[in-house]
């Protein structure tokens, strides 16, 4: 089954996607494939998440996303465990093989555990990760991965670039987020946020400037007070992010405070939501 739900702003589309086949059977049939995407059109596929958008897809505590975009694939993260992410992969009919880069947001095991789904025989993909990250994580992935320390504004793929590395000094989390500019504004989709999704906001329109069409992610605000909340939601407004899909360590409180606040411009995510922006 394939539900869309097209949400239109200014005459550019954003489509939707639920990819699944209902309940997971013992002998599920084949996955629906992804619907034809047009030359240009971004596309973001959640691989694990902490919620389905389908009984066919396993959730589990992490997050990871597939960014298809100008012929070119990148996987940004890897949950937290490898038989999940290959489980949600192969439901949604993503071969290993079609990815040509991963880039990882920062070194926690909900973001990196799941990496050795990847792992290939002689095959080293490229993964973008940063100087900061502790020696130990560094040294285990370079061991099946050829590592390439990101630096802001570094374009990962055709079209997708880093922030680079970004760290709170109250949390000292190392962590980079991508943004995606594109001709309706930038897309910017962030791991957990630790070093604030505000200042993520920030730092992407400082580097690359124009609207900010969607911020889709991990915020990092499970815990946070409702005022706190409230506060954030309002500096979105005031940054003029138009869209916005909340997910992972968000928190259920701060996910319903954004619903609730953008209406029909939440995206609700989860694994096997498919994300086409044209």
């Amino acid at each position: 089954m394939i539900g869309r739900c097209a949400q239109f702003a200014a005459g550019v589309a954003l489509v939707v996607v639920s990819l699944g086949g209902g309940p997971a059977r013992r002998a599920p049939s084949p996955p629906a494939p992804p619907p034809a995407v047009q030359a240009g059109a971004l596309r973001i596929t959640v691989l694990y998440d902490n919620t389905a958008a389908d009984a066919r897809f396993q959730a589990a505590w992490g997050f990871a996303a597939l960014i298809e975009y100008r012929g070119h694939t990148l996987l940004m993260d890897a949950g937290g465990d490898p038989l999940i992410l290959r489980r949600n992969m192969d439901s949604l009919g993503i071969a290993p093989s079609r990815i040509e880069a991963i880039v990882l947001t920062h070194a926690h095991d909900d973001h990196a555990g799941g990496l050795q789904a990847l792992v290939e025989g002689r095959v080293r993909r490229p993964l973008y990760v940063l100087g900061a990250f502790p020696q130990a994580v560094r040294d285990r992935l370079g061991g099946a991965f050829t590592l390439v320390d990101a630096v802001p504004r570094q374009e990962l793929i055709p079209g997708v670039f880093t922030t680079g590395e970004m760290m709170n000094p109250l949390v000292r989390v190392p962590e980079q987020s991508l943004v995606i500019p594109t001709d309706s504004g930038l897309v910017i989709v962030t791991g957990c946020a630790h070093q604030g999704v505000v200042s993520i906001v920030r730092r992407a329109t400082e580097m690359f400037g124009g609207p900010v069409r969607l911020v889709l992610g991990g915020f990092h605000l499970v815990g946070k007070s409702t005022a706190e909340i409230a506060r954030i939601v309002s500096d979105f407004r005031g940054l003029g992010v138009r869209r916005v899909g909340a997910t992972h360590c968000t928190g259920d409180p701060a996910i319903a405070a954004f619903a609730e606040a953008y209406g029909s411009d939440y995206v609700r995510l989860g694994v096997g939501r498919v994300l086409v922006m044209y």
